[in-house]
Formats: C-alpha cells, sequence, structure tokens
C-alpha cells in the first residue's frame, strides 16, 4: 500500500464582493424600510486523500474556476451586509439568495478477499446577524437563534455557532471482492483481477432562505449574511476521496416589518 496523501485546505475565488449601501451612515441617513445587497466573491473549501497514488487537486482553482486566496477553514465569513434604521417597534424579514456548488470523488480499488471504502462530503451553511450601531449588541436570526443538534437543517461548525444548512452531500463509495476460485474437474486454480469504481458528482444550484428578527427595536443596524464552507475526505483500503464545497453569486433583501403586537416564538 502506498503512502496516504492527504490535504484540507480552505479559499476564496477571485471576484469583488459589492455590497450596496454598505457605509450608509457615511452617505446619509439609512433606509427604515428596505435595502438590499449582492455578492460576487466565491468561498470555498477543499479535501483530499489518496492511499493509490492518484494526482488529487491541489486547491479549489482545480475544480470551480477563479484565483484562489487562502482563508480559515470551517468558520462563518461575512458576504454580505447593508444598514437600515428601525424607527418603531419593528421586525426584520432578511432573506438572503445564495449560489452553492458541491463536488465529491469516491474512488476504490479491490483485490479478491478485500474490502474499499472511500468517503466524500461537502456542506454549505448560512446564518443572518444583526449588530445594533449604538450599543454593539449582536442578535442571530430566527429560525438559527432556535437551533439545536438534534433539529434537521442547524449545521454546528468547529465554534459551537450555528447555521442553517442550504446545501449538504455525503457520498460513501464501498467495494468488495470475494475471494475467486476456479474449479476444472478434479483441479482446482485461482484467478486474480482487480476491479476499479469511480463516481464523481458536481452539483451547483441556488438557494433562498428566510431570516427573521422580531420585535429587534429601535435603531441603526448592520445587518450580516455570514456563510461556512465545510469539507471532508476518508479512504479505508485503496482508494481516493475529493470533498469540495463553494458558494458564490447571492443577493440579500432586508424589509421591516410591524407584526403582530408582542410577537413571539
Amino acid at each position: 500500500m502506498k503512502p496516504v496523501n492527504r490535504i484540507v485546505g480552505a479559499f476564496v475565488l477571485s471576484g469583488a464582493t459589492l455590497l450596496l449601501a454598505q457605509d450608509a451612515l457615511a452617505q446619509g441617513t439609512p433606509s427604515s424600510k428596505a435595502t438590499a445587497a449582492i455578492n460576487t466573491g466565491v468561498g470555498c473549501t477543499l479535501a483530499t486523500q489518496t492511499t493509490i497514488g492518484d494526482t488529487v487537486p491541489q486547491t479549489c482553482h482545480d475544480i470551480f474556476s477563479g484565483a484562489s486566496l487562502p482563508v480559515t477553514s470551517d468558520n462563518f465569513v461575512t458576504v454580505m451586509n447593508s444598514t437600515i434604521k428601525i424607527s418603531n417597534s419593528q421586525s426584520l424579514f432578511v432573506t438572503p439568495s445564495l449560489v452553492t456548488g458541491l463536488y465529491t470523488q469516491t474512488k476504490t480499488r479491490t483485490s479478491p478477499g478485500t474490502t474499499s471504502t472511500a468517503v466524500a462530503e461537502g456542506g454549505v451553511f448560512a446564518r443572518a446577524i444583526i449588530t445594533n450601531q449604538a450599543t454593539g449588541a449582536v442578535s442571530v436570526g430566527y429560525p438559527v437563534a432556535a437551533c439545536t443538534p438534534d433539529i434537521l437543517g442547524c449545521h454546528q461548525d468547529v465554534n459551537g455557532s450555528f447555521g442553517v444548512t442550504l446545501n449538504t452531500r455525503i457520498q460513501s463509495l464501498t467495494q468488495d471482492i470475494s475471494q475467486c476460485i476456479v474449479t476444472v474437474g478434479t483441479s482446482t486454480g485461482t484467478c486474480t483481477f482487480d476491479l476499479t469504481t469511480d463516481l464523481i458528482l458536481k452539483t451547483t444550484s441556488a438557494h433562498t432562505f428566510g431570516f427573521i428578527f422580531p420585535n429587534a427595536g429601535v435603531g441603526v443596524y448592520n445587518v450580516e449574511i455570514q456563510a461556512a464552507v465545510n469539507a471532508g475526505a476518508s479512504v479505508q483500503g485503496l482508494g481516493t476521496a475529493v470533498g469540495a464545497a463553494a458558494y458564490g453569486l447571492g443577493s440579500l433583501t432586508v424589509e421591516s416589518v410591524r407584526l403582530v403586537h408582542d410577537f413571539a416564538f
């Protein structure tokens, strides 16, 4: 068996993030009704492992287009933000949309009497937070604010923070070949063969999720959409696994609304 090669990395691909009303205070009074922002930056993470000496991708650039820059893996990063002013006892509806991409490859090689398993995974997660510019108080939008590890759709990152699952995949390939014995008349012989199976999936899709900040209170708030990417790869026996996840083009709309009196979840 050849030595294990393992690469784990995270990157942001080229693309400038355009934030509408990013510095609204410097430009004038923030909107008290609605605001918006867009994202053109691409964040990506990559994990690979091989025990058969395959040439594996070294960076996300090998899977998704764009030059790469390193960022911290498995951590939420602000991808869109804007500023809004709340004059009365109102709530905020925050609706981001984000294009996500997943890439998983699992390849196994087995000989008679052996078993090999390759697992690749990737996921993209998001959350919305608001910061009161006067007090510095930070709030996480619902339903993420109500997340626990037992709720489907809630993802807890390595820092203990929760986000909603926008897109995730676990691809597992197991190959098992029994011993081969050939009998011809009264003579017994043996046969040898190798079986190699390679499975690749690559998908891109757009996702929208609504976040709610009930009874946010009077003040000027900075609204942020934060995204995280996660990837993993593991091999038992002989094989190769590649997992990658990315987010890209996105938009954000924020609207102040008046819910029923004393609304609460």
